[in-house]
């Protein structure tokens, strides 16, 4: 064989060995049983997870400079409401969110409840 052809093939076997083998070693058993949490428990955590998401605070996004569909992400994700509206403050009816940008947002910082409404000031990008 060629020199060349040999080193693939060697690595290869290497290869194919150590799968081998570690395939055929057993895994060692944990010391202990690992505890394990009734369905009851799981739903009653998950449950008080949820109510604690959808309450309380949370920081308000600085989405000024964003292309309008990726502020309106942005703020959904952090769980607000938002509204548009043009550089005159009269709300902007958005069939492409592409086609405008965040020029400014109120309240522009600081904290709001989960559901509470951002208002994006947005101008068409030109």
């Amino acid at each position: 064989m060629k020199r060349s052809s040999v080193r693939p093939a060697l690595a290869a076997f290497a290869a194919a060995t150590v799968l081998m083998t570690a395939a055929c070693s057993t895994p060692e058993e944990p010391a202990e049983p690992a505890a394990t949490a009734t369905q009851e428990e799981t739903e009653a955590a998950d449950d008080a997870a949820e109510q604690e998401a959808e309450s309380g605070p949370v920081d308000v996004p600085d989405v000024s400079g964003l292309i309008l569909g990726t502020a309106q992400g942005n703020l959904t994700l952090a769980g607000l409401e938002t509204e548009v509206a043009d550089e005159a403050g009269a709300p902007v009816e958005v069939e492409d969110p592409l086609a405008y940008l965040v020029v400014s947002q109120d309240p522009a910082d600081g904290q709001l409840e989960r559901g509470e409404t951002v208002t994006l000031t947005v101008a068409p990008r030109g």
